[in-house]
């Protein structure tokens, strides 16, 4: 997430012009960065922890002033059906509340900041954890902004999809359609197999 100019200015070639500048963003392909960080249970948790169990990983970057976001960890925790009149939802989505609660993918929010817009603190996943209690989804603080750092999510919720060598499958700074879709493509295609 260093500024750029040009795409050889990047490791990863890919200089992507934002409002504030140009950034280095990441890419499909490039490796997520290590990450630790305290859990809704007060335990500290390596990202890492999650890579090499043979299950793809959403990565999702929130805050608690998020309507959409709250919406979504809605649907998750409660499957609220509000979901459903957002204009970015697809009842084809639905499949991935089944892929979360049956223990197949993993789900992993992590929050950047806290109601007020600042830095988190445990209280903060300590509250979001008391409205959306979902044991299925690890709940981390980016108490730092490092994570957010190197992701710049433009508009939240920013969801990446992480293979379980932790490579990125789909990436966007804002919203969740492109890692969603290519979630359900991986896992169609697996299914079409067997």
């Amino acid at each position: 997430s260093c500024e750029c100019t040009k795409d050889t200015d990047c490791i990863n070639s890919n200089c992507i012009k934002m409002p504030a500048g140009s950034y280095c963003m990441p890419t499909v392909g490039d490796q997520f960065p290590q990450f630790k960080s305290l859990d809704q249970f007060e335990d500290i948790v390596d990202i890492y922890d999650f890579s090499m169990n043979g299950k793809l990983i959403l990565v999702e970057m929130a805050t608690p002033w998020c309507a959409p976001c709250n919406v979504l960890a809605n649907w998750l925790s409660y499957n609220d059906e509000e979901i459903k009149s957002m204009i970015w939802w697809k009842p084809k989505y639905e499949k991935i509340y089944d892929l979360v609660h049956n223990n197949q993918i993993y789900f992993i929010t992590i929050l950047y900041e806290d109601e007020f817009r600042d830095l988190p603190t445990y209280q903060t996943i300590y509250e979001w954890y008391s409205n959306y209690p979902d044991d299925n989804i690890p709940i981390l603080i980016d108490s730092n902004k490092l994570l957010h750092w190197w992701l710049k999510p433009a508009g939240i919720p920013a969801i990446t999809l992480l293979d379980e060598n932790m490579k990125i499958l789909a990436f966007t700074n804002r919203g969740l359609n492109t890692a969603f879709d290519k979630l359900l493509e991986i896992t169609d295609e697996e299914k079409s197999k067997n």
